[in-house]
């Protein structure tokens, strides 16, 4: 069934991508499934992807490398809940007080651009 809908997404991306590019319609696939995120991007080389389940879901830099294109683009990697509320975990606990979440959200942020820098192609956006 997933499979359909990719190539049902694909067509109306790839119709309406002006550059051969992406189109204007996109696909949410979890970071939770890597096997099928990559697969995924396969069959819809023109959607963008947006891609939850990234931090406290359990999905990793690692896990969403196959949502990118050869370039580093093609997806957007949702992390809300572990940098919204980084001063409330480790590491961030025990460097930030709560009176610090900003800074505690900078860090995660930080932490997981570099993370993804490490193990995804986007890298090369830098």
């Amino acid at each position: 069934m997933y499979r359909h809908i990719a190539e049902m997404v694909e067509s109306l991306a790839a119709a309406t991508s002006e550059s051969g590019r992406y189109g204007a319609v996109g696909a949410v696939v979890g970071a939770t499934y890597p096997r099928e995120l990559t697969e995924l991007r396969e069959i819809m080389p023109h959607a963008p992807l947006l891609v939850p389940g990234y931090g406290s879901q359990g999905g990793q830099a690692a896990d969403v490398a196959g949502a990118f294109d050869e370039q580093g683009l093609g997806a957007l990697v949702n992390n809300a809940r572990s940098i919204n509320f980084a001063h409330a975990r480790e590491p961030y606990r025990s460097r930030f007080s709560e009176a610090q979440w900003e800074q505690a959200v900078e860090a995660a942020t930080r932490d997981m651009i570099t993370q993804l820098a490490a193990h995804t192609p986007t890298a090369m956006l830098r």
